[in-house]
């Protein structure tokens, strides 16, 4: 029980990756290889307002999500726009080449040294099934609930969230019934990159410092999630992401051994490979 607990837990920040990848995969049909990447240059806007500069976290969290939306649209307007005709195969390159971009620009202005901010919570607390829960683990629960329904009943039940909906389906159709193509794919980057800046946010405080590539594991962890649950379905994509904790959790309690390097990662690969041969779409996807 207390191992389900702290997978539950980290598979929340999972899920949000994971989502996020999963919105962009459906309004693109390509894998954004800087999901998590967006967010770790992100928070460093946290960390030169509330670190460095000392005001209020929520302020420097605020900075961060504007930092990464504006990456995200940059990303958007300058590339994938250009690439609207291409091949799926020439979008993802197009966000490998974004991750290495931001990898490079981390690398140039932060290598060296690891930099600290304060936590957003630092009174509180609860303890579960023996495990104790920190104030911010807590928060990043309450968050993912939260985001999870705003983005459900956005996309569910707002005209505009219906044309991304639609434009993921069938883009030519929707296109053809006036469905603006370059504003779906606007606001489809700026909430994945929101997302990326969220799940990053609320991870840092239990890794404790911030330094280039930190969050590189977690989009492992993201995708893999992503496809456990299905690319196209976001259910699916938070669904997977509180799996994918619990089995990352549970290798880590149980078969964590020194000879094996990295066996957590290993698990990843097995459950990529088991759902890739046999059930392709996901747990939730639609077959294409």
């Amino acid at each position: 029980m207390q191992t389900i607990v702290v997978g539950l837990i980290a598979g929340t920040i999972y899920a949000l990756l994971a989502a996020g990848i999963t919105l962009v995969y459906k309004a693109t049909r390509a894998v954004n290889f800087a999901q998590a990447e967006v967010g770790t240059l992100a928070i460093y806007a946290t960390w030169w307002v509330s670190g460095k500069h000392g005001q209020p976290w929520w302020v420097g969290a605020l900075a961060a999500l504007g930092l990464g939306i504006a990456i995200a649209l940059l990303f958007d307007r300058l590339v994938m726009r250009k690439l609207v005709t291409s091949s799926q195969i020439t979008k993802t390159v197009a966000t490998i080449g974004l991750l290495g971009l931001l990898t490079g620009l981390e690398a140039r202005w932060f290598a060296g040294s690891a930099k600290i901010f304060p936590p957003p919570l630092t009174h509180g607390g609860i303890t579960v099934a023996g495990v104790p829960i920190s104030p911010t683990q807590e928060l990043a629960v309450v968050v993912v609930a939260v985001v999870a329904f705003a983005l459900a009943l956005f996309l569910r039940r707002s005209r505009f969230g219906l044309a991304i909906l639609a434009s993921a389906d069938d883009p030519v159709a929707a296109q053809l019934m006036g469905v603006p193509r370059a504003r779906v794919s606007a606001v489809t980057w700026a909430i994945a990159g929101a997302l990326s800046v969220i799940a990053c946010l609320l991870i840092e405080p239990t890794v404790g410092v911030l330094s280039p590539g930190f969050a590189s594991t977690l989009f492992i962890y993201g995708l893999t999630a992503a496809l456990l649950g299905g690319l196209t379905s976001l259910p699916g994509a938070f669904a997977g992401g509180l799996v994918v904790g619990v089995a990352q959790a549970e290798v880590q309690t149980h078969l964590l051994y020194p000879q094996v390097p990295g066996p957590e990662n290993l698990a990843m690969l097995v459950i990529v490979l088991v759902v890739l041969l046999l059930r392709p779409q996901g747990l939730l996807g639609a077959r294409e």
